[in-house]
């Protein structure tokens, strides 16, 4: 059984909404919150979306059917590194990565840890780091990661942490203040150079996520949503440009954030098909085809060198601190990302009885919501591609049947 993260596994949908309407209806009775009540009704008009997904989605068989009915929302690749035998399957479709772009952020501070430019042991204030938490928009990833730190007694009296630190918190927990704080230490021109450097199409520069999420709402926009984002999907570069200006005002202005903080809690910001829509079309891209190549190559130590990517391995390759990962795994690299209807994986992994690693890729995007929450809780997806990777029969059939669907399509 593969060990990613914690897995609570949700059995039935109505109990999940029913859980959030009790959950919602005490914030109400407690602290009063109209949008509380909002948010109740926000929940409701998304959740049935996907319903019979989320209800039908109980095995790695299930999630091929899931990919076979959504061919179009979906990419996939996946290979034994050594065999001519692949699964390719839409490999090359730009998709949102979510938090697996963050392995680039990670490249770039191997890199420079490499080449002296970084010290792992210079020690960073926390605050440094709190600076970039934005509540309520990470899943409490923050949070987890500085309790990690004091549990691991990695802070000093001094409230410092080695910056050897910062990355596990980024790849681990995929902290996002974490990774703003490295974002910006790294270097913007840094990170690009790093991207063009790789020869990979269509791969997209990681940027400030916090500068993100303020592109698409704050307490100073007078405009819609919509409009926000007709603009920034008029120039890439431009949409980029304003995700830095809202950063720096973010770093220098006491009062803009606490305000924003304020208002990410009003009725003033998004709803959850707004904050989707958001995520689809402006969230950094990449393609399945460029990610399992990216895996492969730290793997083998062919992406910046073999020092560097050693480095990479050691954070990536969390996951093999869990005993059965360990019983059952030689290595295991991972990076998954997830956004509202969005989820990412990249993976390398090598089976204690295979000969040989395998990678692999998977982009899933515009999934309904009711099927996401399913998904997010039980976690089908990373199921579906470890049996993939593991299971001989199971990736015969999952390539014959991609094959035929990509058959299909052609006589479309």
């Amino acid at each position: 059984m593969i060990y990613l993260i914690n897995i609570n596994f949700i059995q039935n949908l109505n109990w999940l909404i029913g859980t959030i309407l009790i959950i919602s209806l005490l914030s109400i009775v407690i602290f009063g919150q109209k949008q509380a009540i909002l948010s109740i009704f926000d929940i409701f008009s998304v959740i049935s979306e996907g319903k019979e997904w989320a209800l039908q989605l109980k095995t790695p068989e299930d999630m091929l059917e899931y990919i076979i009915t959504h061919p179009n929302d979906v990419s996939l690749v996946a290979r034994n590194i050594g065999d001519s035998e692949e699964i390719f399957y839409n490999a090359d479709i730009q998709r949102p990565l979510a938090s697996t772009i963050k392995i680039l952020v990670l490249a770039e501070y191997a890199r420079q840890v490499e080449n002296a430019i970084l010290s792992p042991d210079e020690l960073i204030n926390l605050d440094e780091i709190d600076l970039y938490y934005l509540p309520r928009t990470d899943g409490d990833a923050h949070p987890s990661a500085i309790t990690e730190f004091r549990q691991k007694q990695y802070i000093n009296s001094n409230n410092q942490v080695e910056l050897r630190h910062i990355p596990r918190a980024m790849i681990r927990y995929s902290d996002n203040a974490a990774t703003d704080y490295l974002i910006l230490r790294l270097g913007r021109n840094n990170l690009e150079n790093l991207v063009s450097g790789l020869n990979l199409k269509n791969q997209d520069v990681p940027a400030p996520i916090i500068g993100q999420i303020l592109t698409w709402s704050n307490h100073t926009f007078t405009d819609t949503p919509t409009q926000r984002l007709s603009k920034y999907q008029a120039s890439h570069s431009t949409y980029i440009e304003e995700v830095y200006r809202w950063t720096e005002i973010w770093h220098h202005s006491e009062e803009f954030r606490n305000k924003q903080i304020k208002h990410i809690t009003s009725q003033q910001w998004l709803t959850s098909k707004e904050q989707q829509a958001m995520a689809q079309a402006l969230n950094g891209k990449g393609t399945a085809n460029g990610y399992a190549q990216i895996m492969e190559r730290v793997y083998r130590g062919l992406l910046i060198s073999p020092s560097a990517d050693k480095i990479m391995r050691q954070y990536l390759e969390w996951t093999m601190e869990f005993p059965n990962n360990q019983q059952e795994l030689d290595t295991f690299g991972a990076k998954n990302g997830s956004l509202a209807g969005i989820l990412t994986e990249a993976w390398y992994i090598k089976p204690i009885k295979a000969p040989n690693a395998h990678v692999a890729a998977l982009f899933i995007e515009n999934i309904p919501a009711g099927a996401w929450f399913s998904l997010v809780q039980n976690y089908l997806h990373q199921a579906f591609l470890y049996k993939l990777l593991t299971n001989e029969n199971f990736f015969n059939t999952v390539r014959q049947k991609l094959l035929e669907l990509a058959t299909d399509d052609q006589r479309m």
